[in-house]
This record gives structure tokens, sequence and C-alpha cells, in this order.
């Protein structure tokens, strides 16, 4: 426990200066509040946009009037994290699940920042562990804390099941953001029917080591999370075209479901540096929101 909680306050550092740096900014300035809620109406102005009017009060009378929103500030952002057997692949530094994690703890530091509400629940093929959303520092070091020392009840993974989980449990609005490398089927009404209930982004998380190089001849593999092993020949053109054909279709299955469904998608590769891909993910969802943003959104 000791050496986590070193491994925890190094992080610590090292995510306080990331979050103080741009990425507070876009943090920010994407998840500004869920919303927009009623403040008072005053006399219309030249130039107030008609759909501002309030015609009830106008109506009793009569002059015209319009309606003034403040942002609804206070929110609660929630992380659903896949620490299943397959996140452990890769090279202790590019490692799926340590990215994940540290990640993760980007999010909770800004949230801390930003004085939002901040939950998380990690899975395999069960919920492993959960933590109502709350406020503090000590609340997120007791999250960050707590996913570092965790062992896996299970190396399986099940995303559906995981989403039906929160879907039943998160019951106010919330940012609510899923990491996962999403190496499973069957996922995706379990996914849109959270997206029905509150706001979706997905985090992919990949290695592209998970092809195989060629040139490494016959090679035995181990599928980490049913522990199956089996050899393959990478030097084999209708292997590698099999592996780089599955490999592939895990994102266009996501990019498909992101369409569709209007839900933001991120694509991560594990060997790069994950903070300049966030902030830019966030600034150019910033000025999506800021585009469509219509008094007719207003709740």
């Amino acid at each position: 426990m000791k050496d986590i909680l070193k491994k925890v306050r190094r992080l610590e550092i090292k995510i306080r200066r990331m979050v103080n740096t741009t990425f507070a900014g876009e943090y920010l300035s994407a998840f500004k509040g869920q919303g927009l809620e009623f403040d008072e109406v005053r006399p219309y102005q030249y130039g107030d946009d008609i759909r501002s009017i309030d015609w009830n009060v106008t109506a009793k009378t009569g002059d015209v009037f319009v309606k003034q929103f403040r942002e609804e500030r206070e929110q609660t952002l929630f992380v659903l994290f896949d620490i299943s057997g397959s996140g452990d692949f890769g090279p202790a530094e590019e490692n799926k699940r340590l990215i994940g994690m540290e990640i993760t703890s980007v999010l909770a530091f800004s949230a801390l920042k930003n004085n939002d509400k901040f939950g998380l629940a990690t899975f395999s093929d069960r919920i492993e562990q959960y933590y109502k959303p709350d406020k503090g520092r000590k609340h997120i070091l007791k999250i960050v804390s707590g996913v570092f020392a965790h062992d896996n009840k299970s190396e399986h993974t099940d995303i559906s099941a995981a989403l039906t989980f929160i879907r039943h449990t998160l019951h106010k609005r919330s940012i609510l953001i899923v990491i996962s490398d999403f190496l499973d089927e069957g996922y995706e009404n379990a996914l849109v029917r959270l997206h029905h209930k509150h706001e979706l982004i997905l985090i992919r998380l990949y290695h592209p080591n998970e092809v195989l190089a060629s040139g490494a001849g016959i090679v035995p593999i181990i599928d980490i999370e049913t522990q199956e092993a089996r050899w393959i020949n990478t030097d084999d053109p209708g292997t590698r075209k099999r592996m780089e054909a599955h490999f592939a279709a895990t994102d266009r299955k996501l990019l498909d479901i992101s369409r569709r469904h209007d839900i933001p998608y991120l694509s991560v590769d594990a060997r790069k540096d994950y903070l300049p891909v966030l902030e830019s993910f966030f600034r150019k969802r910033n000025y999506r929101k800021q585009r469509h943003a219509t008094p007719s959104a207003v709740r």
C-alpha cells in the first residue's frame, strides 16, 4: 500500500501539472454545465432573439418580455473504465490499462479543479469497483488510489452488463465517459439506451502491436482474458490480413455507432502522448456545441 500511495502522489503531481495547463481550459469549455436554467424575464430589447420571448408574460402585461437564462454550473462527470485482461497488453509505459488509469486521473483532477462531482466504476465481466459521484480532493485521491490498488476478480469482459448497471445506478443526468478497448460484442443496444439518459463519450484505447509485426516467424500467442494459447505464423499474408481486419473492424464499428447515434468517439494510441489528443477532442467538441446551441435546446 505504501508503494501505491507513493505512485499516486507522483501521479497527482504529474496530473496536476497537466490540468493546470491548457487542458483545464478545454475541460471547462467542453463541460460548462448540463444546460441552461431559467433565471428571470426582462423587457425586450432590439436585437433579442424572438425565440426567447415569454409569450405568457407578454400577453398579461401588454409589453414584450424575454426570458433570461443562466448556466447550470454544477455537473457530474462519471467514468466507466474497462479493466479486463485485454487492457494489460503493451509494455510497462504503454500498457493500455495504465494509460486508461492516467486518463481517468486527468479527468478526475479536472473535475476537482472545476468543483464538479466525479464518480467511477471499473468493470470486467462484472462491476469491479463503484465510487458514487462526490466532490473534494479526499474523494478523488480515494478513487485514484483504489484503481491502482485493485486486483481484478475476473479477466473477462462484458461491456453490455456494465452499461446496464450504470443505467440503473446513475440516476442524475451526467457526462458519462466510457474508457475501454471495446474488444467485445453485443453492447450497442445498451450503449444507445444509456446515451438517451446521459451525455455519452467513448474513448477507445488500443496498441498497434496488437496486430503482430511480420518477420517474427511462428510465435505463440496467449489470449490474456481466456489464457488460451496458440501458434501464429506472423509471416503468413493470410494470417496477417485476418488479424489486421479484425483490429480495424473494432474502430469501424465504433465510428459507425458514433455517426448513427451522434455519440462522440475518440481513439487513443497507447504509445503516444494522450493529452494533446484529449485537448484537441474537447476543443472540437466545444466548437460543435457552440455552433448548435440555440434557445430551443434549453431544458
